[in-house]
Formats: structure tokens, sequence, C-alpha cells
């Protein structure tokens, strides 16, 4: 919801003056924090917490490099033989904020069944730097894949989760991998595209390249993407509109995918699902 609200003032503001670097650079900003990853912070499913570990990495988008806060949830050791969840959240301000949703990922299935990574974007939480374009977005998690990759991670047991904000960098991961090959991915209520999130957000006929430099078309972008696709959406989300999820959905061509429409429930999927539900769908797609 920050992010809407962001759009919206931004871009009544700006939108006469042109100013596309502020409108992305406003759009795509967190705020620091004091990081906690502990059991008393959650509700339900909990943790070893000797196994959860953050640390920072760097990201390089072309040569312009930025060191990044992330999380890994999990034995170090095993990512050479554990599926591995790199999960790119929301626009929320930080990851405090996803804790819960990936120590629920972490124990589908068993308690720490899967290993689970996260990170935040530049500007967001920690990190260092601004994320002004989807580029920005995509390094930041490919040098998490890396990482991952350096200590044995291999193509067939790597998933890659897109919640809102984060399915962007998800979906061009996808079709343009440059570490490993994406054979999985979910798409958890995404904005398709950034003209339907500025239509969205303000109600006018805009089309995104007037007012941002921020550019991403998921549909465009995953129209070659011929592997196994998740995509979540709750039919009362009023962030991301589900008729559009049906127009895009059923306009793609893969036989791979798979969706799960929601009744009644809106841009918080997971958490409005209960973990019972959320639990059997995830392993349903990894077990594929």
């Amino acid at each position: 919801m920050k992010l809407l609200i962001y759009i919206s003032f931004i871009v009544n503001v700006l939108i006469l003056v042109g100013c596309k670097n502020d409108v992305a650079s406003a759009l795509l900003k967190g705020e620091q924090v004091e990081y906690s990853f502990t059991n008393a912070d959650l509700s339900e499913q909990f943790v070893d917490e000797g196994l959860v570990s953050q640390f920072s990495l760097v990201s390089n988008n072309a040569g312009s490099k930025a060191k990044i806060v992330t999380l890994y949830i999990g034995s170090q050791d095993q990512i050479k033989t554990d599926t591995i969840i790199l999960y790119l959240h929301g626009n929320l301000p930080n990851m405090n904020d996803y804790w819960q949703l990936t120590a629920n990922l972490a124990n589908i299935g068993g308690q720490h069944n899967y290993g689970v990574m996260m990170f935040d974007y530049r500007g967001f939480g920690n990190s260092e730097g601004n994320s002004e374009s989807i580029e920005d977005l995509v390094a930041d998690s490919e040098a998490c894949i890396g990482w991952l990759q350096e200590r044995g991670l291999s193509k067939e047991r790597l998933i890659v989760y897109g919640y809102s904000l984060g399915a962007m960098p998800a979906a061009h991961l996808a079709a343009n991998p440059s570490i490993l090959e994406i054979e999985k991915i979910v798409l958890d209520a995404p904005l398709t595209t950034s003209t339907k999130l500025l239509q969205d957000a303000t109600g006018l006929g805009l089309n995104g390249s007037t007012v941002t430099s921020f550019e991403y078309n998921i549909p465009l972008v995953i129209e070659d993407y011929n592997n196994y696709l998740l995509w979540i959406h709750g039919t009362e989300d009023k962030t991301a509109s589900f008729e559009n999820f049906k127009y895009v959905y059923n306009r793609y061509d893969n036989p791979k995918k798979y969706s799960a429409e929601l009744e009644g429930i809106g841009h918080s999927t997971a958490t409005d699902m209960g973990f019972p539900a959320y639990e059997k769908l995830m392993l349903n797609f990894i077990r594929q």
C-alpha cells in the first residue's frame, strides 16, 4: 500500500514537470531499521534461531554497485542439496514486515523443509543505494542467486517467489536468466505493468513511461517463459485488480502455468489464506 500512496502523491505533484527519475526514486524507497528475526516476532511456524543468518552482499547493476542486506533461513551447509526459495518481497519498507511469511515458507511440509533467502532492495531497510529501475531490482536478486550458486545450488532446486512489487524482478529473472535458469516461479498478487500501476493508483488514463523511468511489463517479459509458473491472486485485491490478472493469465500461452484464484481474499494472499491452505498450495506446486 505504501507504494500506491507514494505514486498517487508524486504523480499529482510531478506529472507536469516530468521528473521521471525523481518519481522512480520516490516509488522504490524504504527506511533504515533495526532488524529483528526471532521467534518472539512470530505468531506461528517458529524456526530454529541458530539457522537464521543475516549478512550483506554486493549487488552490481552494470557497474552501479550497492551493498544489500540479506537473510537466509536454513543450514548453509545444505544449500548444495536443499530446495531453496528466493523470496522477493513487496513494497513495505524492510524485511521485518515479511519475516513471518518467510518463516512459513521455510516450514511448509515440515520445519525447515526448505531453505529460504530474502533481501532488502537498494534503498529499502539498511541496504545501500536507491532502486531507480527494474534493472536495480534484478541485479539485487542476481546477487543472491550468485551467492546460492557458489554454495552448490542448481537450477532444478531453485524457486523464485515474487510478491507484489517482487513479482516484477521475478518475472524478469525468469525471462532473462543470467546465472541460473529459473524452472519454477511464483507470481503472487503482481501489478502487471507500470502503466497499470499508475492507472490503478490514480484513476487516470496515464501511460507509465510519461511519468516515471521505472518501466516494466510482466506479460511481455514472460511470454517466452515456458517453465512452471504459479500465479496467486485474490478476487478482492484492491491493489492489483483480479480482472487484470484474468485478462493477462488467460492470454499467456504456457502449458505449465497454474493459477490459484482466491475467493474473497485481497492483496495479502498468504496471510489471508491461512497457513494450512497456503502450505498445501505451495507443496503441490513445488512438487510438480
